[in-house]
């Protein structure tokens, strides 16, 4: 049997002229290709307001993907927002914070994927850069000019990691983020860097399976890249396998 794997989703705001000022729930295509490409079964989890029925709607699902999205609230890790901070909607956080909180209580492995991460390391108490030009010096271009599917800087990978049996030693990823790891959260570690010393990976050190990476291995991957794709199938294979 497949593993079935929730994909956290997004709000969108769309004013398409027919129907003004409407939010959609939605997650860029490209996740749903990455899990079916390796051989899951993409369930995709919208945003409710109901935060106590977050554990009934999660419970059964073999793996949970979070994916990327606008900033996350700096309120959130304690402090206030710097000029430089994004969009960020509140109910979006909360429900990825608690979508995070319960996959932990119910052991269910989760992937995050560049806003999944800092979800994950905000909800494990840690915090963020809000902004990486503006607070770290010499910090390398982590928004990139390029085709999405490109890999624009390289990351160096921890031997003694999840990624490292799919990625090696290193890998060119791209890049489309300005927020990344500032203080490391609860049980987690540090399992690749970019050159300038900016968090490009985080694991759990103990209990459930979890892996946030602060580049996009699903844009990527639905261009074909077999690195990436290897990415996601190690994942799935994780969570058929109920480690």
């Amino acid at each position: 049997m497949k593993a079935k794997i929730g994909i956290v989703a997004n709000k969108l705001y769309m004013d398409t002229g027919l129907i003004p000022s409407s939010y959609r729930a939605y997650v860029n295509n490209e996740y749903v290709e990455s899990v079916e490409r390796a051989g899951g079964i993409p369930v995709l989890l919208p945003v409710i307001s109901n935060l106590e029925d977050v554990k009934d709607m999660i419970n059964g699902l073999d793996g949970i993907i979070l994916s990327g999205g606008y900033d996350l609230n700096p309120c959130l890790y304690n402090e206030e927002p710097l000029p430089q901070c994004g969009y960020t909607i509140d109910e979006v956080d909360v429900f990825y914070l608690e979508v995070v909180r319960k996959a932990v209580e119910l052991s269910i492995p989760l992937f995050g994927i560049c806003k999944g991460t800092q979800a994950i390391n905000v909800c494990l108490n840690g915090s963020l850069y809000q902004d990486l030009n503006s607070q770290v010096e010499k910090c390398l271009k982590h928004t990139q000019q390029a085709p999405k599917y490109m890999g624009t800087h390289s990351i160096v990978v921890d031997k003694d990691s999840f990624l490292y049996d799919v990625l090696g030693e290193s890998a060119m990823v791209n890049s489309y983020h300005h927020q990344s790891v500032k203080k490391l959260g609860d049980n987690l570690k540090i399992t690749a860097t970019a050159n300038d010393g900016i968090v490009e990976a985080i694991e759990s050190i103990s209990g459930s399976f979890i892996c946030g990476v602060q580049f996009h291995p699903e844009m990527m991957a639905a261009f074909d890249n077999k690195l990436m794709i290897n990415l996601f199938k190690k994942f799935i294979n994780i969570c058929s396998k109920g480690e």
